[in-house]
């Protein structure tokens, strides 16, 4: 542990729980401490790493802390869900959680799990006026099950986990709870730990309470708490910090969702969205939902904060996101609403959205890597299926007022109808407006215009995504009421697609990128050809090549010193599509870039595509390529390859093939990703990142 606690002189016991934190290349562990909150306490806590500075999130709490003699003092009064976090990073936090419990009326039908004991398996609840108790310090290596109950209560500070099950097992040990078509329910005061899918699922449920829950989640799936069908619903004093949605509202074909209030809670994602509604919504209504008072300290990786996504049958209104804090989520789109097929639409009718509100919303921005916020978006289906009286009201970036959809940074589409966006404060979201143009490969100007009412200054950053494919360039600014200003950017980068963009601590840039790409140049001899050097996110340089196609063949020579084991993957060009994505490179997962996608005649960005599966499993939206052929070869250094196109899936009167080269290298055999020279991170499903190889014929050799 690294963490040591004592309360008012005493200590208290430090435990730990697994967590998938960004970049995702390994699990880890985060600590935490129970305290029974009964009057006035003073926490100490010593860190094996030494502390110079310090944060209490949520910051909302106004928790009073003292960093003396490295250590940090906390003094507290009230339960509180809180986490420490020292030197400037939550990457080794430690979490508190202050909290009064009671214990229940205990009788025959109650199932106890006592202190220090370990139960396995499934507890299956089949009567009524049930209750199950953790007692502090108890497991439940299992999960509980429960259908057609009524009185119903899971209960105490014990832990129920799940990691003695691999996600293989999910059929008999899927959610960590799991109550279906159940009455008068009370969860309340329990751990839940590593479920093996989503973590707490009410399915076709009427009157549920779940209140001072800890939800701890380092799987795909491991929602937090999914209300599913259900009616008469009060969730409260939460703490989530799940590997997948927290908060989410669905419907399974269990009847309507109605009238579910997520309150008073602590937000933590490491990867997709913190509130959700949706995507499966098969039922007749989903209306009156609300999320007040949520405080959302990290969500890493630009997925929506709050969103509503619908490709089912269901009117959809009356949905409320009322006083939401963000603190940390570089990259994320604020708000996002959308009527689309993916994978989970089941229905053959679409539905429709209408009479949403977003009020007094803060994104507090606490990160300092200048990545802007994506613009939050409003798109509709159809005239018949399509959003209705959306209203924006006191959201601040920032710290300033946004008064207008331009300073929100939103995008309405099609079939979207009676937004509004206003204001009670008088200071107002300035921003400059902003626009890139491209001269030729990675080549062009960057535009400021100053149309606000006061001056704006600072310094932004020119990035070019894929990660280290190019140096950040600042740009100094300084713009009257009126000034406009011209930046040129011309970056050297290798073959490939890119997408530049403008980052900016202050959030005073509207957010801004183009798209580009570079095809390789091919020479008459391949030792002529240009050397390309595998870069990947973190920066390691470990393979080179070169390449050349010429008529029937691709050759590729090894520039490393080092004999190397290369995959090559190689398929034919296909015809693109509206919707086709163009660009997702890894630190697409992490917030730090948008995906692209084809639209009308040019591209648009695309956040709902931070993960490599949704491109390939929810959207299916990856180019149409006949197939993409996989070949291993294995070259000592400046050794070359000559791949015939009849082997590797290319037609002989092909003018130009679609390429990806994986090196294997001990240093990043245990990345997330294949190690590509192009940056694709899916090369056997999708081309998307394949670089554009030009084929020689005959005597036609160019350089």
């Amino acid at each position: 542990m690294n963490y040591s606690v004592s309360v008012n002189g005493s200590a208290v016991k430090t435990r730990s729980c697994k967590i998938f934190p960004a970049p995702y290349n390994s699990e880890s562990t985060m600590e935490y401490v129970l305290l029974e909150a009964d009057g006035e306490k003073e926490i100490t806590v010593r860190s094996g790493e030494e502390i110079k500075s310090a944060v209490i999130r949520p910051l909302s709490a106004k928790i009073h802390y003292e960093l003396k003699d490295g250590e940090v003092h906390i003094y507290l009064d009230c339960p509180v869900k809180i986490s420490l976090e020292i030197n400037g990073s939550s990457k080794n936090n430690l979490m508190i959680f202050s909290h009064k419990t009671v214990k229940p009326q205990l009788d025959e039908n109650s199932i106890v799990i006592n202190k220090g004991a370990e139960h396995t398996g499934t507890i299956t609840v089949d009567k009524d006026n049930t209750t199950i108790y953790l007692e502090d310090g108890a497991t439940l290596y299992g999960n509980i099950y429960a259908e057609n109950c009524s009185n119903l209560t899971i209960c105490g500070t014990g832990r129920i986990c799940m990691e003695r099950y691999t996600y293989e097992m999910r059929k008999n040990f899927a959610r960590s709870i799991d109550l279906f078509n159940c009455k008068n329910v009370v969860i309340r005061d329990i751990i839940v730990d590593d479920s093996n899918d989503w973590s707490i699922r009410l399915n076709g449920c009427d009157n549920v309470t779940a209140e001072n829950i800890k939800i701890f989640g380092c799987r795909g799936n491991s929602d937090g708490i999914d209300v599913c069908g259900s009616r008469n619903v009060t969730v409260s004093d939460i703490f989530t910090r799940v590997w997948d949605d927290s908060f989410v509202v669905k419907s399974l074909g269990t009847g309507n969702s109605e009238n579910i209030l997520f309150k008073d809670s602590v937000l933590w994602n490491d990867f997709a969205r913190p509130i959700e509604v949706g995507v499966e919504l098969r039922a007749d209504r989903v209306k009156n939902i609300r999320f007040e008072n949520i405080d959302i300290i990290h969500s890493s990786t630009g997925y929506p904060v709050m969103g509503i996504h619908h490709g089912d049958h269901a009117e959809v209104s009356d949905i409320v996101f009322d006083n939401i804090r963000i603190e940390d989520a570089p990259g994320a789109q604020l708000f996002d609403i959308r009527i689309a097929d993916s994978v989970w639409s089941r229905d053959n009718d679409m539905g429709s959205i209408h009479d949403i509100t977003f009020s007094n919303v803060k994104y507090i921005g606490a990160d300092d890597s200048g990545v802007l916020l994506s613009n939050s978006r409003i798109e509709g289906f159809s005239k018949e299926h399509d959003v209705k009286n959306v209203s924006f009201k006191n959201i601040s970036i920032k710290g300033r007022a946004v008064k207008t959809a331009r300073e929100l940074g939103l995008d309405v589409y099609d079939y979207v109808s009676g937004v509004t966006v206003e204001s009670d404060e008088e200071t107002e979201a300035a921003v400059l407006s902003c626009r890139m143009e491209l001269d030729g490969n990675i080549s062009g100007r960057v535009i400021l215009e100053n149309n606000t009412q006061v001056r704006l200054a600072g310094t932004a950053q020119l990035a070019v995504s894929p990660k280290n494919a190019a140096a950040e360039k600042s740009l100094d600014y300084d713009l009257k009421p009126g000034e406009r200003a011209e930046y040129a950017f011309c970056a050297d980068v290798q073959p490939g697609r890119y997408v530049v963009y403008l980052k900016d601590e202050k959030h005073q840039l509207e957010n801004t990128w183009v798209y580009a790409e570079v095809s390789a140049e091919i020479c008459e001899d391949i030792s002529e050809c240009p050397v390309y050097r595998f870069v990947n996110y973190y920066g390691i340089e470990d393979a080179a090549v070169r390449i050349s196609a010429e008529d029937d063949k691709l050759l590729i020579k090894n520039e490393s010193q080092e004999k190397t084991d290369f995959t090559v993957y190689t398929a034919m060009p296909s015809e693109p599509f509206d919707g086709e994505v163009v660009f997702s490179a890894e630190e697409t997962d992490f917030g730090e870039v948008c995906a692209v996608v084809r639209k009308g005649e040019g591209y648009a960005a695309a956040p709902q595509l931070r993960c490599p599966l949704e491109i390939t499993y929810v959207f299916k939206n990856e180019p149409r390529v006949k197939e993409i052929v996989k070949t291993e070869i294995s070259l000592c250094g400046g050794e070359t390859a000559e791949l015939a196109f009849n082997k590797i899936g290319i037609d002989s009167k092909a003018e130009e093939l679609w390429l990806e080269i994986a090196a294997h290298t001990d240093s990043t055999a245990n990345l997330r990703y294949p190690y590509t020279l192009f940056r694709s991170t899916m090369p056997e499903k999708t081309a998307h990142m394949f670089g554009k190889i030009k084929i020689k014929k005959g005597d036609n050799k160019q350089c």
